[in-house]
C-alpha cells in the first residue's frame, strides 16, 4: 500500500512540475526570490550604487535603468529594506521589508527577458 501512495505521490510531484515549466514557458516568466533579483540589481555594470552613512549605519542605494525597466534596491547592511522594478509604468515587483514584515517571499513570478 505505501508504494502505490508513494508511486501516485511521486507522479502527481512531476506532473505539477511539467505543468510549472508548461506555464513559464508559455508565459515567458520564472520564480526568482526577492534576494536572486538583488544580487542581479547589485551585480550589472550600469548599476548605479549610492552609500551614505546615516547614524553610523550604513545604507546602500542601487539604482538601475534597462531599456524600459527601472530597478530600485535599498539596503541596511546586508538587509533588503525595499525592492522595486517597474516596467513600462507598470510595477512588476514591489517589496518592502516594513509592509512584508521582513520576511523575504519564497518566490515572485518575473518575466525572464527582464533578467
Amino acid at each position: 500500500m505505501d508504494g502505490i501512495l508513494r508511486n501516485l505521490a511521486d507522479t502527481f510531484s512531476s506532473a505539477v512540475n511539467h505543468a510549472k515549466e508548461r506555464i513559464s514557458a508559455i508565459t515567458g516568466s520564472t520564480s526568482v526570490t526577492i534576494g536572486e533579483l538583488s544580487q542581479h540589481i547589485i551585480n550589472q555594470p550600469e548599476t548605479i550604487l549610492i552609500k551614505k552613512n546615516l547614524l553610523g549605519i550604513p545604507f546602500s542605494f542601487y539604482h538601475l535603468q534597462k531599456e524600459d525597466v527601472s530597478y530600485y534596491l535599498e539596503m541596511k547592511n546586508s538587509q533588503i529594506l525595499q525592492l522595486d522594478v517597474q516596467a513600462h509604468d507598470h510595477t512588476i515587483v514591489s517589496y518592502r521589508s516594513y509592509r512584508d514584515k521582513s520576511d523575504l517571499p519564497a518566490t515572485v513570478k518575473f518575466p525572464k527577458t527582464l533578467l
